[in-house]
């Protein structure tokens, strides 16, 4: 079986090992030593058929990687990324996935014109009930897009081979920015409101919170569509309201992070917007403000 690296041991992480085991020789890659990962159902806990190697251990066995996803929180993305660098191969294939938006030029740049550069954009929900076990609670939807002119000659194939048997509701899409950016307008959706309230997603379709999550998908819109990414309201509100229903019983990955007390991805969301209106010289209030409250939460689980 061809050989696939993961990094990390997050929840889409063993979400996707799980899921590509079986036709893939999956390797976890782990900051900390790990014996073993575990997948959880109603009925049982089952052992993944996966190895889990150390930063260290892969150095030391000289590996070469020719598949690798890094589904890390985004502001782990840059240190994972320059790790994993020196281990890929020539004509390597690197997909990310992450929440929010990160600046891809340091990454494309660092990666030479034969080395493939992918996103996969997906709410496929799980839960972590400890550090080495993941739950499925959710199919979500998923979508992959090439980042880089070797990544868009290989992106059919890569989804046909990989993406597309492991995640059934996945679809190719080749406009990465378009990609990016409607898989921002979910997570502004869900995210900092699910953080703030500890709901699961499908509360959050209550009618009381629809005037906040229209503002903010609207100057999310506004300012997407001053950067020549032609976001419609509508279709984003329509969106986000569907993966809510998706992952209705689902609480998000804000709303984990702050109920455990760790670092959010809220600068990469709210943040994001927020930044780019200042440099675009017009406001984001709605995006401003959720971005102060739920860095107040960070501040307060720090």
């Amino acid at each position: 079986m061809p050989e696939l690296f993961i990094v990390g041991k997050g929840a889409v992480g063993l979400l996707l090992a799980q899921r590509l085991a079986n036709t893939h020789q999956v390797t976890l890659i782990t900051r900390t030593p790990t014996d073993a990962v575990f997948f959880q159902t109603d009925l049982r806990r089952q052992q993944l058929p996966v190895e889990c190697l150390t930063w260290e251990a892969l150095a030391q066995r000289q590996k070469t990687i020719s598949q690798c996803i890094i589904p890390v929180k985004s502001y782990q993305l840059s240190e994972a990324f320059m790790a994993l660098k020196p281990h890929l191969s020539e004509d390597a294939n690197v997909i990310l996935s992450h929440n929010g938006i990160q600046a891809l030029a340091p990454l494309t740049d660092a990666l030479s014109a034969h080395q493939g550069l992918f996103f996969l954009s997906t709410s496929m929900g799980g839960w972590k009930p400890d550090s080495s076990t993941v739950a499925f609670t959710g199919p979500g939807q998923s979508v992959f897009g090439p980042c880089n002119p070797i990544a868009q000659q290989r992106a059919q194939t890569l989804f046909n081979q990989l993406i597309g048997p492991a995640l059934p509701n996945a679809h190719l899409a080749h406009d990465i920015a378009l990609l990016r950016w409607q898989k921002l307008c979910v997570n502004l959706a869900i995210n900092p409101l699910s953080a703030l309230t500890g709901l699961r997603n499908g509360h959050l379709r209550a009618p009381c919170y629809a005037t906040q999550i229209l503002s903010v998908l609207n100057e999310a819109c506004c300012i997407a569509n001053r950067v020549g990414v032609p976001l419609k309201l509508s279709e984003e509100l329509a969106r986000a309201y569907q993966v809510m229903t998706l992952t209705a019983e689902n609480f998000s990955s804000m709303a984990q992070d702050v109920k455990n007390q760790r670092r959010t991805e809220i600068d990469a969301m709210c943040g994001y917007v927020v930044e780019l209106a200042r440099q675009l010289g017009v406001t984001a209030p709605y995006n401003a403000q959720l971005l102060n409250q739920v860095q107040s939460l960070n501040l307060t689980n720090k």
